[in-house]
């Protein structure tokens, strides 16, 4: 069905480029709309019709809907932006790069507010949640590599501003921007974090992940965090935390989760195409890892993480001198972060990789191993993509190597 006749319906019917934001489900006064994971791993609507009454709110708020043709400017030459890191070295190490978040959710509960991100509800299910107390923030900490549960996270941010207090909102830019289209209008009370995302992968990902180490461990995984710094930040593990107290850690490079989800073959279809990774940016601030902060500055603390932080708003620049005296703030060239990873800021009009309905279809078929070699372990040789260790692949290679020692003797 194409968006056009999904704009005549009178409930929401999930379009192709559906971000699971939950926009949807939170305008929903009769509680008829749940977001549900589709046959590829991804949250979408579900409309129960015993109980919808037909108003077509949901349709009209869809941010998937919208005509957003927003590209690139050159606003991005005119923020404020800064290379950061926590001074506390607990936080620092704790946290996935600098340990930004926490400082900025500090400072908030400190002033009496209150703060919205996202924890491991379980080990397969991340979910927004909130935070009052200072204790509270560790769960939010560190990367969740997988689509959060919405629930109704918007509507809980808006009674907490109608009761006038300070609120913190951290999630991806496509969530930042259906909260305050939810909300109609600014709050003065309202800071917002978007993040840096990479895309989302299909949770059919995580679920292969856990089952493959489970059945390997013959334990239960308590929860997966995907950027420990055991070896420093640059080269980060993905480390599996069992209910009884072992681990298993792995690099980045070597880890079956990581290399797939970075080859972008298993990421929801909207993230893609962006509407809202560019600039300007969603949020109040933006927060992203510094990667390639090394090139340009010897002196700063690498191995513990370095975060880039931009600066969107005013209220945004304000929130950050209340953090001088627990964060390290080193101006920065907003060209060198952008550079760092151009993705996270340009999303706009990327091919969907060809082989990404394969890699679904095989996450729901195969072993996790399986699935990773196919996808992170192939060759291309002339027009063929094959298996890395496959006989073909074997052969291919030696008659190719084969024709060049070929030529380099006649041209010798």
């Amino acid at each position: 069905m194409n968006e056009d006749s999904i704009l005549v319906k009178k409930h929401i019917i999930a379009p192709q480029a559906c971000t699971g934001c939950g926009l949807c489900a939170n305008v929903c006064k009769h509680g008829a709309i749940e977001m549900v994971l589709n046959h590829d791993g991804f949250l979408q609507p579900k409309v129960n019709s015993s109980i919808c009454v037909n108003c077509g709110l949901c349709v009209k708020q869809c941010i998937a809907l919208e005509r957003n043709d927003k590209e690139l400017g050159n606003k991005e030459l005119t923020v404020d932006a800064y290379g950061a890191w926590n001074r506390d070295d607990d936080i620092l190490l704790s946290s996935s790069s600098g340990g930004i978040f926490s400082a900025l959710a500090h400072r908030v509960i400190e002033q009496g507010g209150i703060v919205f991100g996202v924890i491991w509800k379980d080990k397969l299910t991340a979910s927004f949640s909130s935070a009052d107390k200072i204790e509270d923030l560790a769960k939010m900490r560190g990367s969740k590599y997988v689509q959060a549960l919405p629930l109704y996270v918007y509507r809980a941010v808006r009674r907490e501003l109608l009761a006038g207090r300070l609120v913190l909102f951290s999630g991806t830019p496509c969530q930042v921007y259906a909260l305050k289209k939810y909300l109609r209008k600014p709050y003065g009370n309202l800071l917002t974090i978007d993040i840096v995302c990479h895309g989302v992968p299909s949770h059919l990902l995580l679920k292969s992940y856990i089952f493959s180490k489970e059945s390997m461990m013959g334990k239960q995984i308590g929860y997966v965090s995907f950027r420990d710094k055991p070896e420093g930040w640059q080269r980060y593990h993905v480390t599996c935390h069992y209910h009884d107290g072992a681990l298993t850690s792995s690099a980045q490079q070597e880890d079956e989760y990581m290399n797939i989800f970075l080859s972008d073959k298993a990421l929801n279809l909207a993230c893609y195409n962006c509407s809202y990774a560019s600039f300007p940016r969603q949020g109040d601030i933006t927060v992203a890892d510094y990667w390639g902060s090394e090139k340009h500055h010897y002196d700063w603390p690498v191995d513990k993480g370095i975060s880039a932080v931009i600066v969107n708003s005013a209220k945004g620049k304000a929130v950050l001198d209340l953090c001088t005296t627990i964060v390290d703030f080193r101006p920065e060239d907003i060209k060198k972060i952008i550079e760092g990873q151009s993705a996270g800021f340009i999303r706009k009009n990327v091919l969907v990789p060809t082989e990404r309905s394969k890699v679904l279809q095989l996450l729901r078929t195969r072993s996790l191993k399986y699935v990773h070699d196919w996808t992170c372990k192939r060759g291309k040789i002339g027009p063929f993509r094959l298996r890395y260790g496959s006989l073909l692949f074997k052969v291919l290679r030696f008659l190719q190597r084969g024709k060049s020692w070929l030529r380099n003797r006649v041209l010798s």
